[in-house]
């Protein structure tokens, strides 16, 4: 297989910014004098959430008054700042694009991050001209544990499913790529280190640093 396209997720993928997620819910409802009791299960439920479903999970779980919209927008001005000053790339992100490039690979991010502020990351870190195009879950409506976003990205780079990797390092979003048929490279981040085995056992290669992503073990090719 020659890889023609990469998909790649964001947050925990790209970029080290799954503790600025992994606290923001848990905030939000501290500034609206709502406890939370046991944060085990609030955070492993909110993993795979997409910010509206998390909004509606906080009105009906807990009582929020406002809006879908409002608490989105309330949430992103939180994290906002995290992502136009301060999340770093992983170590090592930076030289895979390049040789992703030079190996002639047409490349997306597909996130379920606010678009904008996916695109403020990649600008201040001078990595957006790498891709083709973002596409997030608030840009199609949907989530994923549907593969649709996966598809469009697809469709979008010209390229073939089977020559099309996904990138990504949350358990359930392996799952809907695998299930769908695309393969996988799972990504180490330390906020799924208990799905790790999983990951790998779903993934036709696993890196713990970027340094290790290797195009032979995908079965890549380079045009002469």
């Amino acid at each position: 297989m020659k890889l023609t396209g990469a998909i790649f997720d964001l947050d925990g993928t790209l970029l080290d910014s799954m503790p600025y997620w992994e606290s923001v819910g848990l905030r939000y409802l501290l500034e609206q004098d709502i406890p939370v009791t046991d944060t085990v299960t609030f955070a492993l439920r909110l993993k795979t959430m997409t910010l509206p479903e998390a909004a509606a999970y906080f009105r009906r779980d807990f009582g929020v008054q406002d809006s879908v919209e409002e608490i989105c927008t309330h949430i992103n001005g939180m994290i906002a700042d995290d992502y136009r000053f301060h999340a770093p790339l992983k170590e090592g992100v930076r030289e895979m694009l390049e040789t992703m490039q030079q190996n002639g690979v047409r490349m997306c991010v597909a996130s379920a991050t606010d678009h904008r502020l996916v695109e403020a990351a990649l600008k201040r870190l001078e990595v957006l001209e790498y891709f083709s195009f973002i596409l997030t879950c608030g840009d199609l409506n949907t989530s994923k544990n549907l593969p649709y976003i996966f598809d469009e990205c697809t469709r979008r780079l010209g390229t073939k499913k089977a020559s099309t990797a996904v990138f990504e390092d949350s358990l359930h979003c392996v799952i809907t790529a695998s299930s769908a048929g695309y393969p996988v490279v799972g990504v180490y981040d330390a906020s799924a280190a208990s799905e790790e085995k999983e990951i790998r056992s779903l993934s036709c290669m696993y890196v713990r640093k970027w340094k290790e992503f290797s195009f032979s073990c995908l079965g890549h090719t380079a045009e002469k």
